[in-house]
């Protein structure tokens, strides 16, 4: 292992224990959270899918990097992806709590250890990744299709604000003046996903790494959304079915495709 990747780790240990720190207390501390009812909701649901789901994930996966597994790595970064990502949304659009000191430094740890561990990858990594039984064709039409999905849903969002003047009800509920989901999604999520499915469907050998790195954050992701929309139907409030129907579909997808390539013994990319 590069001494890029072992303080990579280290970072990525870092962030992990205090993500699950933050996470419990978000869920624990009653009156933590200062926002609106919306965002309370919503910072919580994510804490339950950060303890339960990313932080399992990323301890798991890096120590089955640390073993020479290139899905363990891969994995890895999928989760500091998410954990990246979630802790952006927390560090500028959640009120300023005691735990907001926490959430910033894990946002810092995550994003330099995922930077780190995406350019410390190394050869045997990216060709051990050429052998996972990966559809090509199937796997980078589906993230073509979910980078569009959320461009066209926030592009949509954001030209009816401009048109109308009027905020989005997902920004206004939280009482913000816009949403940095549209931001990191539009300006890196989507990017980075619709790159992965080119490399793939081009055969590029940097293809199957990229896509099973993107897999793992959408199916994080996907459980994240439908824990908002579990919360909100819990509190009595009525859930659209199209919304939970795509975003359960998505992440059905991802994991299944992601557990058919992680699984497989085939040595050679499926057309």
């Amino acid at each position: 292992m590069t001494t890029r990747l072992k303080v990579a780790d280290w970072l990525a240990f870092t962030a992990l224990l205090l993500a699950a720190v933050a996470a419990a207390a978000g869920l624990a501390v009653s009156g933590l959270y200062r926002d609106t009812a919306e965002g309370v909701r919503q910072a919580r649901a994510t804490d339950v899918v950060t303890l339960l789901a990313a932080v399992p994930t990323l301890a798991l996966a890096l120590w089955s990097a640390r073993r020479g597994s290139a899905g363990g790595r891969l994995v890895a970064i999928a989760a500091l992806g998410y954990l990246a990502y979630s802790y952006a949304i927390y560090a500028f659009s959640v009120v300023i709590n005691p735990m907001t000191p926490v959430h910033i430094a894990i946002l810092g740890f995550a994003t330099w250890s995922l930077v780190l561990s995406v350019f410390g990858i190394d050869d045997a990594t990216v060709d051990r990744a050429a052998g996972f039984r990966l559809p090509r064709r199937i796997t980078g039409g589906f993230l073509i299709l979910v980078a569009a999905l959320f461009a066209m849903l926030w592009l949509s969002q954001i030209a009816g604000a401009i048109t109308s003047g009027r905020l989005p009800s997902a920004v206004s509920d939280l009482n913000l003046p816009t949403s940095a989901v549209y931001v990191l999604d539009l300006a890196f999520a989507v990017p980075l996903i619709t790159l992965a499915a080119v490399w793939l469907i081009r055969r590029d050998r940097r293809g199957p790494a990229s896509a099973v790195a993107g897999l793992g954050f959408l199916i994080i992701l996907g459980l994240s959304v439908l824990a908002i929309f579990a919360f909100e139907a819990a509190a009595g409030i009525t859930v659209e079915v199209p919304p939970v129907a795509i975003f359960g579909v998505v992440t059905l997808t991802a994991a299944f495709v992601l557990g058919f390539a992680l699984t497989g013994s085939a040595r050679r990319i499926y057309s």
